[in-house]
């Protein structure tokens, strides 16, 4: 399953390498917390993230069921 991190990011048309370079953080590591591999982002990223995607942090990593 894709993340909804990776789906709003190329809805936007935001590289990876763009993305992680304005949220202060390696490309690598966003790689991994798009494929799930990487758990836990501190509050402060999923903010910084969810701002640079013009969404919220719910949208971005919790399910809304």
């Amino acid at each position: 399953m894709v993340s909804k991190l990776k789906l709003k990011r190329i809805e936007l048309g935001i590289k990876q390498k763009n993305l992680a370079q304005q949220v202060g953080i390696t490309p690598q590591y966003l790689m991994k917390l798009e494929q799930g591999k990487a758990k836990n982002p501190s509050v402060d990223l999923m903010k910084r993230l969810a701002d640079s995607l013009n969404c919220t942090v719910q949208e971005l990593f919790f399910n809304e069921d």
